[in-house]
């Protein structure tokens, strides 16, 4: 295949879905035994996704930002028809927190929180700084567009139509990543992080 060059938001599968970026990469495991015979597993890589979220409450006043992060663990496995599997295992807990008054397509149960602040005069003395309550958390949820996510993604692989197109065939995604930031009068955008493995 040769390679393609086009408008970025008009990719294929996602144009339309206010997407900034995407980047794919991928690769495949190779091994060569003692005897010359090369093995080699499914594709693994990871997908990235930027994109405009539109806030669901028309403005809020102030910046702020939320996220959240798991962990995998991935393990090969030679199965019974000779096929090499690979699982990709949630390992550890699922970490979650909000930053200022998030969008109300944000839930998380909050924990702890207390206060940050960001400050730098190197523009010169009317430099403005801020101060935020931080939050740490669980349960998190966003609702918002273009992809919903909650915890619940963090336990299995999470089917996603709209990749379709540009995953090769047969892919599982797994959610490693999401934070969604804001910083009037901008539009927030959130960011997506995915493992993902080819059968």
């Amino acid at each position: 295949m040769a390679c393609e060059c086009n408008i970025a938001a008009m990719f294929p599968g996602v144009g339309g879905y206010g997407i900034i970026s995407a980047t794919l990469r991928s690769n495949v495991d190779i091994t060569i035994t003692e005897g010359g015979m090369v093995l080699y597993g499914p594709a693994t890589g990871d997908l990235s996704i930027t994109a405009y979220a539109p806030l669901a409450e028309g403005q809020l006043d102030c910046p702020a930002k939320a996220g959240m992060s798991c962990t995998w663990d991935r393990r090969t496995s030679c199965e019974t028809e000779g096929s090499i599997v690979t699982y990709l295992i949630p390992k550890g807990p699922v970490r979650s927190y909000t930053e200022g008054v998030v969008t109300s397509d944000i839930s998380v149960n909050s924990v702890v929180s207390y206060e940050t602040f960001s400050a730098s005069a190197s523009n010169g003395p009317t430099t403005i700084y801020l101060m935020n309550l931080h939050s740490d958390g669980w349960g998190f949820a966003y609702t918002g567009s273009p992809i919903h996510i909650s915890e619940e993604d963090t336990k299995d692989y999470k089917e996603i139509d709209i990749f379709n197109e540009i995953l090769p065939d047969g892919s599982k995604l797994y959610l490693q990543s999401f934070s969604w930031e804001y910083t009037p009068p901008n539009i927030p955008q959130v960011n997506y992080s995915f493992l993902f493995t080819k059968e």
